[in-house]
């Protein structure tokens, strides 16, 4: 197993006085952005989709009607997550819409500052208050970003779900590893791409402790939820019109697949994204598992988060929240080596993710005559980074390996 799983950042106190003026300032974040969404839920009754549906989700188990034929809000969503993450959303709906609103983004938002913590104790733990006053600098310039915006507007989970994942995988005894993304995966699926991540690593026993999580989860919902059980794993989750309403929506479909939907009909598209999908899979994931030996394990599973979201068939660009720990990770390394081409890599991939999200939603729903394929490139952006991001750590670490074998000498 890789030095690198147990060299992660260890979770720290910042120390009597060091950094409480920070702390209270990252506080202030998080209350200030629950108290706006509660005021303008409550004046205006919109946005917050999908916590929405998380809400009729969870009455629905607690009225016992099925979960699966629930048409929710003027949008006419349906639920596309688990039975587990249902009973999970049931708190949800025994509070009115505005305080579900506050709250969620509240604990998105301290969510995301943990995350960014983490992300920053990898270079400043030495010292508390340095620490946080960098934490609180990243998270006021990763708010803007579009995929975070998104997150908070919709209500999405994605934010708690990238926590649980860094948490587990980076942090508390090594025998208990990969139980929270397994927990996770069985409220939403993506993160199962982290079970061939973990074996590639071979790290076999959070490979299987992630499986047992999310076949916890499974079996939960079997015992509690058995009809919706069914449903679900009878067919409903591998079923993307349940998750892609309209054509125009495709535009932010930011996977493979989501671009390939959008050349020519005469484009065999399946085929191609199950070949682009195999490749980027098998070659990603050997990518990833190389960061983690190199770079860290923050490093890795960040690496394989993208592969999973280049090949999962629909990736909003809310599930591009991985964008966080790409920027800052890369941001660190610049600083580290002080190389301003990466430097200023690191602002271009900040604007990829602040800028074409805004200017397609504006487009779509403000000036809909310009509507053009002119937005499928600008929004396969983020697909377009996240294959560049693979590409350039294949050829990195791929060349640190190949000169010292040239050299006669052995791996260092």
């Amino acid at each position: 197993m890789s030095s690198s799983v147990s060299a992660g950042p260890r979770i720290r106190s910042v120390g009597k006085g060091g950094g409480s003026f920070q702390i209270a300032c990252g506080l202030l974040i998080a209350l200030s952005g629950a108290l706006t969404a509660f005021a303008f839920n409550t004046v205006y009754a919109r946005g917050w989709i999908d916590l929405e549906v998380y809400r009729e989700g969870g009455a629905a188990v607690l009225q016992r009607t099925s979960v699966y034929n629930l048409i929710i809000g003027d949008n006419w969503l349906k639920f596309t997550y688990s039975p587990f993450a249902a009973m999970l959303f049931t708190p949800l709906a025994l509070v009115g819409m505005e305080i579900a609103v506050a709250f969620w983004v509240l604990i998105s938002i301290l969510a995301l500052e943990v995350v960014i913590w983490i992300l920053v104790g990898r270079t400043a733990v030495k010292h508390g208050g340095r620490r946080a006053t960098r934490t609180l600098l990243v998270v006021v310039a990763i708010l803007p970003l579009y995929p975070v915006t998104l997150t908070l507007w919709n209500g999405q989970i994605g934010i708690l779900l990238l926590l649980a994942i860094v948490v587990d995988l980076t942090h508390g005894k090594e025998k208990w590893h990969g139980i929270g993304t397994g927990i996770a995966a069985g409220i939403k699926l993506t993160p199962l791409i982290f079970i061939p991540y973990l074996l590639v690593t071979r790290r076999f026993r959070a490979a299987l402790m992630t499986g047992l999580g999310f076949l916890g989860t499974v079996a939960l919902g079997f015992l509690l939820l058995p009809a919706d059980s069914r449903d679900y794993w009878g067919g409903a989750f591998f079923d993307t019109q349940r998750v892609v309403a309209e054509q125009s929506v495709n535009f932010f479909n930011q996977s493979l697949r989501g671009v390939l939907m959008l050349m020519p009909a005469s484009w065999p598209t399946v085929p191609l994204w199950l070949a682009l999908g195999a490749v980027v899979g098998a070659g990603g994931l050997l990518v990833a598992a190389r960061t983690a030996k190199k770079a860290g394990e923050l490093a890795g599973i960040t690496a394989c988060a993208i592969v999973g979201l280049l090949v999962s068939p629909v990736s909003w660009p809310h599930h591009w929240i991985w964008c966080v720990p790409l920027l800052v990770l890369w941001a660190q390394r610049a600083q580290r080596v002080d190389a301003p081409l990466e430097k200023a890599g690191v602002g271009l991939l900040w604007f990829v993710f602040l800028l074409p999200g805004y200017i397609t939603l504006a487009t779509i729903f403000v000036y809909p005559s310009h509507v053009g394929m002119w937005l499928a490139w600008l929004m396969g952006s983020y697909p377009l980074s996240g294959l560049l991001t693979l590409l350039a750590l294949a050829i990195y670490f791929g060349r640190s390996d190949w000169r010292p074998r040239k050299r006669g000498a052995g791996d260092g």
